[in-house]
């Protein structure tokens, strides 16, 4: 057996995963570079012959990348094992549809098992575990390949038959031939309905109704009734999508389905008031309202009526959604309507003491200028820099608070014209406190990367200098930027130099830059 860098690098085409079982993780670790021709045999085998989904899937991407790439190199070093491997994938097709989770999307299963048996292992035996997979209409790559060895069987049996026939006559299935042709209509239809989201107009949002409501084919509907939650058509139309959503079967599972039921249901929360609920009828109905909206100027309102409501947790959870891309904006509102009195807003919270830790107890002392700190990341301006340094030096906040203090000044220093000094010395006493946490410190390290200023250099040649190597590694790696890295080439050797042999991954950066 030989080994290309086509299978060394290659991981898997369907799934990710870390295996917690120690001889599955073992094999898949023989998989990778590096590693010899005999313990990569042993390891595909392993994972072929496991028993164990997701094992067995990346194994038969294994076979098909070896497949796929043997005409580079002049064979595929897995071929003695094809009939295992066709067994393996059919044994797979036999299954349900494995749902979609964080390793793998849905049917991935079946998608592995597919990519295999299309490397010659296919066969009439399979015409029922295709056409079911097509039946279920699935997305995207699954479709294609299901699609691809549909037609494989057609056209098998149709060269097949023409052989065998005196007259030369053929007859396919015919329960793939109509599948095929359905699929594909779908999937034409889904494209269509795809390219109506980004059309605003009123004949676009007709047609999308009409499909959501009328359409013959079940994947079609769904799709249209996705696209309607797009923008500020959900508002007007939330009442048919909620009867849509309830016509629904169990077995009609689609992306799109799932989307329109996540519109539907209740959004973001808050940011750092998780746990705590605002006080009396009228902040509670209009934080409900700000979660799951009933309609675009409801939504408004509500929004507007934590915002200037005076209280703490209100009016950070009304901060939280402006700054979240799930909150006010998640049905299309424009939040530059209301940024003015959102800024207002924040900066007068970052007058006021930080609130206490029982307010917020997940967050912890400070929720509220986290919540304000949020909102100076997106729309701070100069005149901002000393709330947030007064906040980066306040050590009677929580760790997440002081987190939210450097992210916003990140941004800002990134987006204003010229670094704040009051803003760097901030910084800098963060950077060089021995008190605090470290990954805190890092943090601040990182934000002053790209700024072009003495001052700036001077805070990353003293980092670079630090005792603590986590500090010392993150201001070399400043120090490397292309405005720097030329007047600093003596220092970052010296630095690499002390380096232990394990100094981590960061280090490499610095490691690459020099050349080592």
């Amino acid at each position: 057996m030989y080994l290309t860098p086509f299978l060394l690098e290659f991981q898997s085409w369907h799934w990710k995963r870390e295996f917690h079982d120690e001889e599955l993780a073992d094999a898949f670790a023989a998989t990778n570079d590096p590693t010899t021709p005999e313990e990569f045999e042993r390891g595909f085998l392993t994972l072929l012959r496991s028993g164990d989904t997701v094992a067995c899937g990346i194994a038969l991407d294994y076979y098909d990348r070896a497949e796929m790439t043997e005409r580079f190199v002049g064979g595929n070093p897995l071929e003695p094992h094809a009939e295992e491997v066709f067994a393996v994938a059919r044994r797979l097709l036999a299954q349900p549809p494995r749902p979609a989770d964080t390793i793998a999307e849905e049917g991935a299963n079946h998608a592995s098992a597919l990519g295999a048996l299309m490397r010659g292992g296919l066969d009439s035996e399979d015409t029922d575990a295709i056409a079911g997979i097509l039946e279920r209409m699935p997305d995207g790559g699954l479709r294609e390949s299901a699609l691809d060895a549909a037609r494989i069987l057609v056209d098998d049996t149709m060269d097949q038959e023409k052989a065998d026939s005196d007259e030369g006559g053929a007859t396919p299935d015919r329960r793939l031939v109509t599948l095929i042709a359905r699929v594909e209509a779908c999937r034409d239809r889904v494209e269509t309905i795809s390219a109506l989201r980004e059309d605003s107009g009123a004949e676009a949002t007709e047609s999308l109704v009409r499909a959501a409501t009328d359409d013959a084919e079940w994947r079609v509907r769904q799709e249209a009734a996705a696209a309607l939650t797009a923008g500020g058509r959900f508002y007007p139309q939330r009442p048919l999508l909620e009867r849509l959503a309830r016509s629904w079967s169990d077995d009609e599972r689609s992306a799109a389905a799932d989307e329109v039921r996540d519109a539907l249901a209740e959004g973001l929360h808050s940011l750092h008031w998780q746990g705590t609920e605002p006080l009396g009828a009228e902040l509670s109905e209009a934080h409900r309202q700000v979660r799951s909206p009933t309609g675009e100027a409801v939504h408004r309102q509500a929004f507007r009526t934590l915002l200037h409501s005076g209280s703490p947790v209100s009016v950070g959870i009304a901060l939280d959604h402006f700054h979240n891309a799930q909150g006010l904006t998640r049905f299309g509102l424009d939040d530059a309507e209301h940024a003015p009195e959102v800024l207002a807003v924040a900066r007068e919270v970052l007058r006021q003491p930080p609130s206490p830790a029982a307010l917020s107890p997940r967050t912890g002392a400070g929720a509220s200028h986290a919540s304000a700190l949020n909102v100076l990341q997106d729309l701070g301006e100069p005149e901002d820099a000393m709330a947030i340094a007064a906040v980066l030096r306040d050590n009677s906040v929580s760790v997440e608070v002081l987190e939210c203090a450097v992210d916003a000044a990140s941004c800002c220093l990134e987006r204003w014209t010229a670094p704040n000094e009051p803003l760097i010395t901030a910084l800098e006493e963060l950077i060089f406190d021995s008190s605090a946490d470290m990954e805190l410190r890092t943090d601040a390290v990182n934000t002053l990367f790209g700024l072009d200023a003495p001052r700036v250099t001077a805070v990353l040649v003293r980092a670079a200098r630090a005792a603590e190597l986590p500090i010392q590694v993150e201001g070399a790696i400043g120090l490397t930027f292309h405005h720097l890295i030329d007047q600093h080439r003596e220092l970052l050797r010296e630095v690499v130099d002390s380096w232990p042999q394990d100094a981590g991954d960061r280090a490499q950066i610095v490691l690459n830059e020099m050349g080592r």
